[in-house]
């Protein structure tokens, strides 16, 4: 009993391992290949190999770091933009008070929409707000 239930697992194993071997099967052949090369060429072959992966490594590793840049940056700037509307919007609601009247939503968003698209040019951005509730920025 026991010789059975040894030979069902190792049957088993082989239909794994073929089935595997089947799947990637250019595992094994390129391991082969690079034995073979570094048998014959005494590791010549292998050298240009792990220099052009090690190449790639660092590349990849250069680009993520560039992209953890940009990723970083876009947060400082969105962080800035969102200081300048808050800001800006203050300076509006204080100004509207004086007024007894404040901001609804309509004109939020639209001093938001100002913002983004003039938070780089403050003088634009004083500009369009001027025209559009009609108060002047005075800094």
């Amino acid at each position: 009993m026991q010789a059975k239930m040894t030979w069902l697992g190792t049957k088993t194993f082989l239909l794994k391992a073929w089935a595997w071997l089947k799947t990637h099967w250019y595992v094994p052949v390129l391991f082969i290949i690079a034995a073979l090369l570094t048998l014959f060429t005494k590791g010549d072959a292998v050298n240009p190999i792990l220099d052009l992966m090690d190449r790639n490594r660092r590349n990849y590793e250069d680009r993520v770091k560039v992209l953890e840049e940009n990723r970083e940056n876009e947060i400082r700037r969105s962080e800035l933009v969102r200081t300048k509307f808050d800001e800006t919007i203050r300076q509006i609601e204080r100004q509207h008070s004086e007024s007894s009247s404040s901001l609804d939503r309509k004109k939020r968003q639209r001093v938001k929409e100002l913002v983004e698209n003039f938070h780089q040019d403050p003088r634009s951005l004083s500009e369009a707000l001027e025209k559009e509730f009609g108060f002047k920025n005075v800094e």
